[in-house]
C-alpha cells in the first residue's frame, strides 16, 4: 500500500539496445562536453525493477507493484501536482463545484485509448459502474462509496449509480451523497482510470494486456514473474510525453538480486535499495544514487480477529517495547525516520509526536503492562519476502523477547501477492509488517481506506464508531482548518486504539546505472519512480 499503498518486493532483467544521439558530441557518459547529459536519439530503453503485481485491472489494483505500471498505461480524470499537493489536469481540463457535492468535469477532446477508440465521458461512467458491480468483485469498488447510488448497486437494487451522468461526450457530472472536499484529488487514483469498451468483453484478456490511454502502451502481454514491457504512445493527448521510448519493468523475487544487477549494468534502475545495503551505497554506486522523502509508512499490524490481540494493553505494550531510534540507527543507518504518527510528514497535517506515551520507549512499563494483560508468550511475525525486511523484523522480534519476556518467536514470509492473499483470507495469527503510501496527498487517504470499518484494506478488522464518525465529519467539512483538526482527532483515536504500531517513514534510496542521467531520477511522495522522466544517455 504499498497494497496501494503497500510496499512490496520482486523483478528480472532486460535492457534493449539504444542509439546514441548524433545531435551533439558526447563523452563516454553521455555528456555533451558542457556537463549536461545528452539523451539518446528517440529516448532509448530503460529497464526498471518491479515486484510481481497482484492485479493489472485498474479497479482491482491496490498495491504499488501493479499501480506503478498502470500509472504509465493510463491517465486519470485528474493528476496531482506534488509541488503544491493540488489536483492538476488529466483527461479533465477543468472542473468546478459550488458545494463539494455536485462536481462537473470538462474533458479534453483529443483523448483516445491505445486501440484508437475515442475516450468520452461515457467511458468513465461505464468503467466506474462496472467496477462497483459486485458481480465483478473489484477490490477498489469501495472508493466509489461517496457517489449517489453506490449502495443500491452494491445491494443489487440498481445496475448503475444515479450520481454519474455523461452530459455529453466531454462533460462528466458526478453527484455525491454528501460534501467531500478531496474529490478532485481522489479521482486521480488508480481505481478511477477509464477502460475502453473492449475491456468488458474479456476482462481476463484485458488483465494480461491492459489497453489504456496513458503515455505508454503494452508491448505484448504481462509475463508473470518475468516482465511487463511498454512503448511510448505517440498519440497521447497530454502535455509532456514520456522521455524513454520504451520501459521494461523487470520482475524480481529478490531485491538484493536487483541491486547487484544494477551494479553490474544489467538493470538500469532500482527504485529503493534494500536496508541491508544502506551502509554500502556510496562504495557500491558513488554518485549513482539519490534519496527521496516519501509518504511510505511502515507499521506492525495486529490481526484483531485473534483473541491474543483484542486487549489494547497488549498492543500498547508491544509499541512501548520497541526502540524505534535504535532501529533507525543500527538497521537503517539513519536513512529512514522513526514514526510516532500516522499522517505522514510529507503532509502539512502531520504531527511528529502525535502518538505520545503510547509510542514512548519504556521497556519496564511495557513488560508490566504485557504481563498484566496476559500477553502471548509465543509470537509469529509475518512479512513479505524478498524486499529486505528480514533483518529489521528480526530486530523487533529480539526487542520484544528481551523487553516483554516473549519466550518463542517464529517468522512466516511469502512473496507479496501471496502475502496479501493471506491477509484477505484472515489467516494471519501474529504481528505483521505492512505499509501504506499516499496515492493522493490527503490525510483522508492516510486513514480512511485502511482503518474505517469494513474498508477493503482494513486487514486488522478494526472497527470504531468514534473514528468512523470523525473521518466522515472531516470529509464533509467545508473549511480546510476544520477538516485538518478533525483528521488529527481521528488520528488520535487510532493511536489510542492502536490496531497498528507506527514504526517508520521510509526514504527511498534509488540506485541507477551509468546509462542514466541521475538528474532525471525522481521518486514522488507516493514512492512512485517517475519512469516517464528518465533520461537514457548510453546504448
Amino acid at each position: 500500500m504499498a497494497h496501494r499503498k503497500l510496499a512490496g518486493a520482486v523483478s528480472l532483467t532486460a535492457a534493449g539496445a539504444l542509439i546514441l544521439s548524433s545531435c551533439a558530441p558526447t563523452d563516454d557518459n553521455g555528456d555533451d562536453g558542457n556537463g549536461e547529459a545528452e539523451a539518446v536519439e528517440g529516448g532509448g530503453t530503460v529497464s526498471i525493477y518491479n515486484c510481481e503485481p497482484q492485479e493489472l485491472t485498474p479497479g482491482n489494483s491496490s498495491e504499488v507493484c501493479g499501480s506503478k505500471i498502470l500509472e504509465q498505461l493510463f491517465t486519470g480524470l485528474t493528476t496531482v501536482d506534488y509541488d503544491t499537493n493540488e489536483p492538476a489536469a488529466g483527461v479533465a481540463e477543468e472542473w468546478e463545484t459550488d458545494d463539494n457535492i455536485t462536481w462537473t468535469f470538462t474533458l479534453g477532446e483529443d483523448w483516445t485509448f491505445h486501440n484508437g477508440d475515442e475516450l468520452t465521458a461515457q467511458n468513465f461512467v461505464d468503467t466506474w459502474n462496472w467496477t462497483v458491480d459486485p458481480d465483478n468483485a473489484q477490490g477498489g469498488a469501495g472508493f466509489f462509496d461517496k457517489i449517489q447510488g453506490y449502495d443500491e448497486v452494491v445491494d443489487g437494487d440498481a445496475d448503475e449509480m444515479e450520481g454519474l451522468t455523461a452530459v455529453d461526450d466531454h462533460t462528466l457530472e458526478v453527484e455525491l451523497d454528501e460534501p467531500f472536499s478531496p474529490f478532485a484529488t481522489m479521482v486521480s487514483y488508480t481505481a478511477f482510470y477509464p477502460m475502453p469498451d473492449e475491456a468488458f468483453d474479456d476482462i481476463d484478456a484485458f488483465e494480461s494486456a491492459p489497453v489504456g490511454n496513458g503515455r505508454y502502451q503494452m508491448d505484448g502481454e504481462w509475463e508473470h514473474d518475468v516482465a511487463v514491457n511498454m512503448d511510448r504512445f505517440e498519440e497521447w493527448a497530454g502535455d509532456e510525453p514520456g522521455e524513454p521510448e520504451r520501459i521494461e519493468w523487470s520482475i524480481y523475487s529478490d531485491v538484493d538480486t536487483a541491486y547487484m544487477d544494477v551494479q553490474a549494468g544489467d538493470l538500469d534502475v532500482l527504485d529503493n535499495a534494500p536496508p541491508n545495503r544502506f551502509e554500502s551505497l556510496d562504495s557500491d554506486f558513488g554518485d549513482n544514487w539519490v534519496a527521496s522523502e516519501t509518504s511510505s509508512f511502515t507499521y506492525l499490524g495486529f490481526p484483531m480477529y485473534q483473541d491474543e490481540f483484542e486487549d489494547v494493553d497488549v498492543r500498547h505494550a508491544i509499541s512501548k517495547a520497541i526502540d524505534r531510534e535504535e532501529l533507525m540507527e543500527v538497521i537503517f543507518d539513519d536513512r529512514n525516520t522513526a514514526a510516532y504518527n500516522i499522517i505522514p510528514p510529507t503532509l502539512p497535517q502531520g504531527r511528529e509526536d502525535a502518538c505520545g506515551e503510547n509510542c514512548e520507549y519504556d521497556p519496564d512499563a511495557a513488560r508490566d503492562m504485557y504481563e498484566d494483560a496476559d500477553g502471548p508468550s509465543e509470537l509469529t511475525f509475518y512479512f513479505n519476502s524478498g524486499a529486505g525486511h528480514e533483518e529489521w523484523v528480526e530486530a523487533i522480534a529480539n526487542q520484544l523477547q528481551e523487553n516483554l519476556g516473549v519466550e518463542d518467536v517464529n517468522f512466516e514470509s511469502l512473496e507479496f501477492a501471496q502475502y496479501l492473499d493471506l491477509h484477505e483470507e484472515e489467516n494471519i495469527t501474529g504481528p505483521y509488517r505492512l505499509g501504506w503510501v499516499l496515492s493522493y496527498p490527503s490525510p483522508q487517504y492516510a486513514m480512511e481506506p485502511i482503518y474505517t470499518t469494513d474498508a477493503d484494506s482494513n486487514y486488522f478488522q478494526y472497527s470504531s464508531d468514534e473514528f468512523d464518525g470523525l473521518i466522515q465529519d472531516a470529509n464533509s467539512a467545508t473549511e480546510e482548518d476544520e477538516a485538518d483538526s478533525l483528521y488529527q482527532e481521528a488520528e488520535d483515536v487510532l493511536l489510542e486504539d492502536m490496531p497498528a504500531v507506527p514504526l517508520f517513514f521510509q526514504d527511498f534510496n534509488t540506485v541507477y546505472s551509468d546509462r542514466i542521467d541521475g538528474d532525471s531520477v525522481t521518486v514522488d511522495p507516493r514512492t512512485f519512480l517517475r519512469a516517464e522522466q528518465i533520461v537514457v544517455t548510453e546504448e
